[in-house]
């Protein structure tokens, strides 16, 4: 079973960002994947308005991340810590999969035409390792 990284917020509205990171890790199960979902794991007991804490979280996050196969950027919003995560995916070279809020996929060949999508976002996933499917 191959492990998936799921990318999404978490800050600002957390009962909506949870229920969308579940319905990520809901899809991956679906497809038998195993989500690798820190932003669901760690606040249960760090304290994520503590800039320590939401750091180590973060940083534990991307060592989870390293023995993904994969990464899932859900949503057409980039947080901050998504953006280091997104960061850290184009260091390791991990592919990266695009999804909306509704998990409809984004073509990374068309982002430039993708009305749901802002300047920031394609900014931010630019030079990222795509996932092809075959």
């Amino acid at each position: 079973m191959d492990k998936v990284f799921i990318c999404s917020p978490y800050k600002g509205d957390v009962e909506r960002n949870v229920a969308l990171a579940k319905k990520a890790a809901d899809f991956i199960i679906f497809r038998s994947g195993i989500p690798i979902a820190p932003h669901l794991y760690f606040p249960r007991f760090f304290n994520d308005r503590s800039q320590s804490d939401r750091i180590a979280g973060i940083k534990m996050g991307i060592e989870l991340m390293k023995d993904c196969s994969e990464m899932w950027v859900v949503g057409t919003k980039i947080s901050a810590g998504m953006e280091y995560e997104i960061e850290e995916a184009r260091k390791i070279g991990i592919p990266v999969r695009l999804y909306d809020e509704n998990l409809t996929g984004i073509d990374p060949d068309t982002l430039l035409l993708d009305d749901r999508l802002d300047d920031r976002y394609c900014t931010v996933i630019k030079g990222l390792r795509f996932f092809r499917s075959r």
